[in-house]
């Protein structure tokens, strides 16, 4: 199993990747590995020349989170993820996400909602998607919300629907991870409606292991 260091130096050295992704302390010996993938990171300019703004992101909620705290709202998407994946209401987050990993999809800052993205911006965000799935090598790969797959911004060669109705996906070129989008962890977020569908997920992933 690759390790932590090794992961983190392939990323380091990865040119498609200018976002390094959040990983958890016990990312790498987790079972199943589970990564997570939003669409972009929101914030000031300057904050976009920094490569590892997502991952301060991440463990600033984290610490929050620990200390009590619950203005900011990505202490709500980490404790509905938490809620979503264990199917109970917020326990401790900051221990759940030591197992899990997140990254963005688009590679620039998004600094103003209502900003698109340009061509240029998914072709970037596809060549960092590939160096994701193959350094970080999830078993599932959960996508929060629907535009990514919705907008066709992932990258469609060899994308099979393996059940419409969770909806689940998989890879030609990476069989060994499942791709399933869930709702984004916002407010109107149902951990309980998720968590029965990541458990349908999970019975899915298990049939397909047992008829490989």
């Amino acid at each position: 199993m690759t390790s932590l260091k090794s992961m983190e130096a392939r990323l380091q050295a990865q040119s498609a990747l200018h976002f390094l992704p959040y990983i958890g302390p016990e990312y790498g010996v987790a079972a199943p590995r589970i990564a997570m993938l939003g669409e972009a990171a929101h914030g000031p300019a300057p904050a976009g020349q920094n490569r590892s703004f997502v991952r301060s992101v991440v463990r600033t909620a984290l610490d929050e989170s620990a200390k009590g705290m619950k203005g900011d709202h990505w202490i709500r998407y980490i404790r509905n993820i938490e809620a979503m994946l264990g199917g109970r209401e917020y326990g401790a987050p900051e221990h759940c996400w030591q197992k899990l990993a997140y990254a963005v999809f688009f590679q620039r800052i998004k600094t103003n909602p209502g900003d698109g993205h340009t061509p240029e911006d998914i072709r970037r965000g596809r060549e960092a998607f590939s160096a994701l799935l193959d350094i970080l090598a999830p078993d599932y790969l959960i996508v929060w919300g629907q535009t990514l797959l919705k907008n066709g911004w992932l990258p469609q060669e060899g994308l099979t629907t393996l059940e419409v109705s969770l909806p689940l996906y998989v890879y030609a070129d990476h069989p060994h991870t499942l791709i399933w989008q869930c709702h984004h962890p916002s407010r109107d977020f149902s951990y309980r409606n998720e968590h029965t569908r990541w458990l349908a997920v999970q019975k899915t992933a298990a049939a397909r292991d047992g008829a490989s």
